[in-house]
């Protein structure tokens, strides 16, 4: 299937695949902020967390060719991948799943080979092994990269991964880029938004919320805890006609990055 300017090939189970035929622009509200981040920081470099079978990066490089660290732990989807980012230069990837601290847990696989949902279980039947984000690039041998985009889609994880990855935020100030899927958090379960209010601490201003097809919704201040729960409270409800959000979230010292991004997304409405 054409993923931005690369054919990228896929399982015939996964859903990506009649999405993308369906919806070809899909995911390229991701390419358009790499583009106004790569205006400001030319030397940057991006984590993709939940690379699946390449997708992302192939949107991340039709606009920017820049350094991509892609992270994988399903073997289906990794296998996919090594595959897919041959076309590309500049690209390291890492099998691994993610997790807040590097532990070995208990859990379920749902959806393998296509979208992996790990659910943590005491009585799960398989022994997963996670690593922290941090973990991951120090080991790597990527510290001294400039990341200033951290996109993480990982079926429930992901703000889970995030606070595997407080170092690498704290260092670099990357725009976060994430899924905010609430049917898969309620099964890990994982509540997700103390987690998103406390990137205020950590120097984050600006939250935009996207739907699931990409499109805009809503921007607002971190400190506007009322309009976030709000948000979070709608996408949790029964009730909410989305599937999920796409968030992103930009630090005060890039708040001239969030503007560029949110003035081209507000033409696409």
């Amino acid at each position: 299937v054409l993923v931005g300017k690369y054919q990228i090939r896929m399982p015939g189970n996964n859903l990506q695949l009649g999405n993308y035929k369906i919806y070809p622009d899909l995911n390229r509200q991701l390419g358009r902020l790499a583009a106004v981040i790569f205006q400001k920081y030319p030397g940057m470099a991006i984590i993709d967390v939940g690379a699946n079978v390449g997708d992302t990066i192939a949107i991340l490089k039709s606009v920017v060719d820049v350094p991509v660290i892609g992270i994988e732990g399903d073997d289906v989807s990794y296998s996919y991948l090594e595959k897919n980012v041959a076309q590309f230069s500049n690209v390291n990837l890492v099998k691994t799943f993610l997790s807040e601290k590097t532990q070995d847990i208990k859990a379920n696989m749902d959806k393998t080979g296509w979208n992996n949902t790990i659910i943590p279980d005491l009585g799960g039947t398989e022994n997963i092994s996670f690593k922290s984000l941090d973990d991951v690039i120090t080991a790597g041998g990527f510290g001294n990269l400039d990341i200033k985009l951290l996109k993480v889609d990982v079926e429930g994880f992901d703000t889970i991964v995030l606070r595997g990855a407080t170092e690498i935020i704290k260092k670099n100030k990357p725009v976060l880029f994430f899924e905010y899927n609430r049917e898969s958090m309620k099964l890990i379960p994982e509540e997700g938004l103390p987690t998103i209010l406390s990137f205020d601490k950590l120097g984050y201003t600006k939250i935009i919320f996207f739907d699931h097809k990409g499109n805009f919704v809503l921007t607002t201040n971190l400190q506007n805890t009322e309009v976030i729960t709000h948000m979070h409270n709608y996408i949790s409800s029964e009730k909410n006609l989305l599937a999920y959000y796409d968030i992103c979230v930009v630090h005060e010292h890039d708040e001239d990055i969030a503007e560029s991004f949110l003035a081209k997304e507000k033409k696409f409405l």
